[in-house]
């Protein structure tokens, strides 16, 4: 399902979320759910788990949410994981490839990939 279900399932309207930055910033992150967590999108209960949505009109904005509400949308949630070695092969390529920096895959006997 689309984040917008996720965010009705919450009852949260994307312009009342802290706008994130462009760049997922993994710091800002830990300190989002660390020892002073922010508030729960969905009920205000500490939050221990964030990440950031990005939708047409309101842009990227952080998603914060405590344990129970996270359980309770977490499937919800569209998986961005690919199904396929080939494809998961392909996400880091292109990771690395933003990133600037070089990738090298190896094939083992068996067909199989390690990066």
């Amino acid at each position: 399902m689309a984040i917008d279900d996720v965010l009705h399932r919450l009852g949260v309207a994307p312009a009342g979320l802290a706008p994130a930055p462009v760049r997922h910033v993994h710091r800002e992150a830990a300190a989002r759910v660390g020892r002073s967590p922010c508030p729960c999108a969905g009920c205000g209960e500490p939050a221990r788990v964030t990440g950031i949505i990005d939708g047409p009109g309101y842009g990227r904005r952080w998603l914060d949410r405590c344990r129970d509400c996270f359980l309770a949308t977490v499937d919800l949630e569209p998986s961005r994981v690919p199904g396929t070695v080939d494809g998961i092969v392909a996400d880091l390529r292109a990771a690395a490839a933003e990133a600037g920096v070089e990738l090298t895959v190896v094939i083992d006997d068996r067909g199989g990939c390690r990066g």
